[in-house]
């Protein structure tokens, strides 16, 4: 697996954020959310699965394997809660066209 810049999974999550971005004109950020979530846990269930030769094998490391991926969120979540608080006049929807939920 070739090794990714800072700069590069910056970009990547950059570009989910405009797919989720892009829904808002037929949904609300909710349910943008909500899809982007969804989809993240698919993928990540994709991504351990990579690691065990069966489903049997990767059942076996289910609770460590969501442990891992809640803390990942959790630690993404409250950097990003940070930030908005810190500059909610900047982000905040009005600033961005975008009406409340």
């Amino acid at each position: 697996m070739a090794e990714v810049s800072n700069e590069r999974f910056n970009e990547f999550v950059v570009q989910h954020i405009n797919t989720a971005n892009s829904h808002l004109p037929e949904s609300n950020p909710g349910i943008a959310g909500a899809a982007l979530m969804q989809a993240a846990a698919r993928f990540n269930c994709f991504v351990s699965s990579t690691q065990f030769v069966s489903g049997r094998v990767m059942a076996q490391s289910k609770d460590a394997h969501i442990d891992h991926y809640v803390k990942l969120y959790r630690d993404y979540l409250e950097s990003h809660y940070q930030d908005y608080t810190d500059n909610f006049a900047h982000y905040s929807p009005a600033t961005l066209g975008i009406s409340k939920a």
